[in-house]
């Protein structure tokens, strides 16, 4: 088994959508509560983070589930991208957070640049 937490980095435009679909293969996601993450740095605990989506859609996006498909699909609005600005940041893919049995799937850097306007 791959040890636990995932590293990938991402990179994004400030004030775009984004949007990724982690696939769970020989893992039964079934029951799992999710949670993605970005903080101004790993030891920050602050509540809130700086952007957090959950299944619940909000403001900042919102994370889907298929359990069939072993997929999670986390979707960040432009709205939690430009509270972003310019750098990078650590993120983390949790299942079940606040719990015992709280994983940390995927993390890494999250990184926003500028783009100029057209």
């Amino acid at each position: 088994m791959t040890s636990l937490p995932n590293q990938v980095n991402f990179v994004t435009s400030a004030g775009s959508q984004w949007a990724q679909t982690f696939q769970f293969t020989g893992v039964d996601i079934t029951g799992l509560a999710w949670e993605f993450v970005i903080r101004p740095t790993v030891t920050d605990t602050a509540q809130p983070p700086l952007v957090k989506v959950t299944p619940t859609v909000t403001a900042q996006g919102q994370i889907t589930v298929d359990t069939a498909a072993k997929t999670v699909q986390v979707i960040l609005t432009p709205a939690a991208t430009s509270l972003l600005g310019k750098g990078s940041r650590p993120y983390a893919l949790w299942s079940n957070p606040g719990a015992a049995s709280a994983t940390p799937w995927c993390a890494g850097t999250f990184n926003t640049t500028q783009v100029p306007a057209p």
